[in-house]
């Protein structure tokens, strides 16, 4: 078995034919990466600069859509070799086959944060044996032949699935190849998962921006310099609730806690710093220091159409109150951490708002019971905290709209 094991601090030592710095090439691809959160549209030409990074036919992001009585693989991004409809055909007809093939990737994919990218030496024993299977013969027809998966969501391992194609006539990823994607990968991960709630608001509006006040999310776009150039009523609900950030005197968005602002400075200082935790982000939210129930993220926004910018080189902050009720469906976050009945009903409730002596005055047992089991419920699910739970929790199937309010 070949994984993505080569670090990606050996970025700085690879140089393409013309030597341009492959360090640069990769920051660059990491702050278009980051656009995609506003504008999910960009995610094709994103995934084209990565094939031509990594020398690759082509590269497809999957996701298991289960909101329909049966589930079915979908591929909402994917790299321009693909046309969309028969991209759509070879999934209508051959996702049993793929379904198969990411049972084995998940199977050898680490508990650990890190993603691994797993080859295709392990869909087969030999090689003619996997030349012979269905989904590769159809593939063939296209000039492809090796490819290599990954996870990039550990919280919910039936979203960002990540694929990557090669011409059949060459080898295998190299080193080169792989320390690129261990660079890449993970803020890969971060976009595609702080960029859900705009991916639904997308479905709905064609001006993303213009609609933010539909988010049940704070969202926030801050300049370089740190000053608020828009936002939504969330966000400006939660600066009145919560003594966690206020406005500074010229506009600038300021964090009262003085760990939350070293959080908040080193990820605006440059973008290597994000992605720190792989296929797990939602470890990289903001730590207010205090109990406030907010899960503060950021990200880089270099530039944006919605925003008017061909530059913007700004930020993106989005905050979740996540005392508030959330909709998710917590089925399959029962059989993705194998919680017990009594420990998915503790989840139901917390999805419902409630604290902890609310949900042992519901269910009639001791506060220091639900206490044992929340603990026992973030062990299984490598949760910090309830924060982190909750922010668990939305990526299982929560809608992340509502009715615009007033803000008159």
């Amino acid at each position: 078995m070949k994984s993505l094991m080569v670090s990606s601090e050996r970025i700085h030592d690879l140089s393409d034919k013309t030597g341009t710095s492959m360090e640069d090439e990769c920051h660059d691809l990491v702050l278009r990466v980051y656009d995609t959160i506003i504008d999910p549209s960009l995610w094709p030409s994103v995934l084209d600069r990565f094939v031509d990074l990594v020398g690759a036919q082509g590269s497809i992001v999957f996701d298991w859509d289960d909101r329909e009585p049966d589930s079915r693989l979908v591929a909402p991004f994917f790299s321009g070799f693909y046309d969309a409809e028969i991209l759509a055909t070879y999934l209508e007809k051959c996702a049993h086959l793929e379904a198969r093939d990411q049972e084995i990737v998940h199977a050898n994919t680490g508990a650990n944060d890190r993603i691994d990218v797993i080859d295709d030496t392990l869909l087969a024993a030999t090689t003619d044996d996997l030349k012979r299977q269905e989904h590769v013969q159809k593939l063939a027809r296209f000039g492809i032949f090796r490819r290599a998966a990954g996870i990039l969501s550990k919280d919910n391992r039936r979203l960002s699935l990540f694929t990557v194609q090669l011409d059949a006539a060459r080898q295998p990823l190299d080193d080169r190849e792989r320390a690129i994607m261990a660079t890449v990968l993970p803020h890969f991960a971060k976009a595609l998962d702080l960029g859900l709630p705009m991916r639904q608001l997308a479905e709905k509006h064609r001006g993303v921006l213009a609609a933010i006040d539909r988010l049940g999310i704070g969202l926030c776009l801050l300049d370089g310099r740190g000053y608020i150039v828009a936002d939504n009523a969330e966000f400006e609900r939660q600066r009145d609730d919560y003594p966690v950030f206020r406005v500074g005197n010229r506009g600038e968005l300021l964090f009262t806690s003085g760990k939350g602002r070293v959080q908040f400075d080193r990820l605006m200082s440059h973008a290597r710093n994000h992605g720190r935790f792989g296929a797990r982000p939602r470890k990289e939210a903001i730590d207010t220091g205090q109990d406030s129930m907010l899960c503060i993220e950021i990200s880089p926004l270099y530039a944006s159409e919605e925003i008017g910018s061909a530059t913007f080189d700004g930020f993106l902050v989005s905050s979740t109150d996540t005392s508030l009720p959330l909709r998710c469906d917590t089925s399959p976050i029962r059989d993705a951490f194998d919680l017990t009945d009594a420990e998915l009903s503790v989840v139901e409730s917390i999805s419902e708002g409630l604290t902890n002596p609310e949900i042992a005055e519901r269910r009639g047992r001791a506060v220091s019971t639900i206490n044992n089991q929340v603990k026992s419920i973030l062990a299984k699910s490598d949760c910090a905290n309830r924060t982190q739970l909750v922010r668990l929790m939305l990526r299982y199937g929560a809608s992340f709209l509502r009715d615009a309010p007033d803000r008159s």
